[in-house]
C-alpha cells in the first residue's frame, strides 16, 4: 500500500510541475512564442485539469487511508524497482525541468534554414543540402510602374482588417499602397502573389525578421514571419525577397518595418515579388512574433 501511495504521490507532483510550468509561460507572456494564440484557451483548460488532477493525486498519496483500488491489469500497476522507476518518472520529470531552466527564445533564421522559406504564395527557397538556387531579377525598365514616388513608412491602422477573403482581394486590389497586417498576412501576399502583374510598380509595407538564404545574391534578403497553425512544431515561414544593400546587410533575425515597391524576378522560370527601392526601421519583435496560416474554406 505504502508502495502504491508513494506513486500516487509523485504522479500528482509531476502534474503540478506540468501545470507550473504552462502558468510560468502565461505570466512571462512567453505562451505565444510555442502555442498559437487561437490555441490559449484549450492551454487555460489542461492548466486547470493539472491543478485538480494533481491536487487529487497528492491528497491520495498522502493519505492515511489503508483503501486501495486495484483493478488486477497487469499494464496498470507501478513500476517496480529503483532503476525501472527512477527511467520512468524521468521522461516526464526531464521535460518540466527543462522547460523552466531553457530560455524561452523565438524561432529563428536557423529553423527558416532548415524548414525553407515560403517566398510570396508558391515559391520556396530550398534548405543549402538541395543546392544553390541563384535568384536573379529580371530585367526591368528604369521607370519603375505606377506611382515614381519615394515609399514611406505609414501606420498599419490604415489598412482595414478583412476577415473574408473575396472582399479583402477587393480592398488590396482599391489601394494605391497596400500594408500588409499581422492578421491577414499571408491572405495579403497571397493575393500579391497571385496577381503579380496587377501589383508591379505599387508600395507595399510589412514587418518581419531578416532571413538571408546562401542562394541569394549579396544584396538579397527575405523579410520574413513564422506562420504557427497550432504549436512551434508545424510551424512556417513566409516572407517577401527585397534587393537592397542596406537590408541585407543587418544581421539574421533583425525586426525590420519596411516600405518598398514591389517589382517581380525570375525564379525557376517562374515570376515572383521583389521588394526595390526600400526605406525601414528598425524594430523590436512584436509582442506575437507569429502569424497564422491561411486555409480556404471550400463549401
Amino acid at each position: 500500500m505504502k508502495s502504491s501511495q508513494f506513486h500516487t504521490y509523485i504522479r500528482g507532483i509531476i502534474l503540478i510541475g506540468y501545470a507550473l510550468l504552462i502558468l510560468k509561460l502565461f505570466l512571462t507572456f512567453d505562451m505565444v512564442n510555442f502555442v498559437a494564440s487561437k490555441m490559449h484557451g484549450y492551454m487555460y483548460f489542461a492548466l486547470g485539469v493539472f491543478i485538480f488532477l494533481g491536487a487529487v493525486q497528492i491528497i491520495r498519496g498522502t493519505s492515511s487511508s489503508t483503501k486501495s483500488h486495484d483493478c488486477g491489469c497487469e499494464g496498470h500497476e507501478p513500476p517496480k524497482g529503483f532503476i525501472k522507476t527512477t527511467v520512468v518518472y524521468s521522461l516526464f520529470v526531464i521535460p518540466v525541468i527543462m522547460g523552466f531552466l531553457l530560455p524561452d527564445n523565438l524561432l529563428d533564421s536557423s529553423v527558416a534554414a532548415k524548414r525553407g522559406v515560403k517566398i510570396g504564395d508558391s515559391m520556396f527557397t530550398a534548405p543549402p543540402s538541395s543546392g544553390k538556387t541563384v535568384v536573379e531579377k529580371e530585367e526591368q525598365s528604369e521607370e519603375p510602374e505606377g506611382d515614381s514616388n519615394e515609399p514611406e513608412l505609414g501606420s498599419y491602422e490604415d489598412f482595414p482588417i478583412e476577415p473574408d477573403f473575396e472582399k479583402l482581394k477587393e480592398i488590396v486590389f482599391d489601394r494605391e499602397k497596400i500594408i500588409v497586417r499581422d492578421e491577414q498576412f499571408i491572405q495579403t501576399l497571397s493575393i500579391i502573389d497571385e496577381n503579380l502583374n496587377e501589383f508591379t510598380g505599387r508600395e507595399i509595407q510589412l514587418t518581419g525578421f531578416i532571413y538571408k538564404d546562401e542562394s541569394f545574391v549579396e544584396n538579397q534578403a527575405v523579410i520574413s514571419r513564422f506562420t504557427v497553425t497550432c504549436c512551434v512544431a508545424d510551424a512556417g515561414v513566409y516572407g517577401l525577397l527585397t534587393e537592397d544593400d542596406e537590408l541585407a546587410a543587418l544581421e539574421p533575425d533583425t525586426w525590420v518595418n519596411v516600405s518598398g515597391v514591389i517589382e517581380s524576378v525570375d525564379f525557376h522560370g517562374n515570376m515572383m515579388p521583389v521588394i526595390v527601392n526600400p526605406v525601414f526601421e528598425l524594430i523590436e519583435a512584436p509582442e506575437n512574433p507569429y502569424v497564422e496560416e491561411f486555409f480556404i474554406k471550400i463549401e
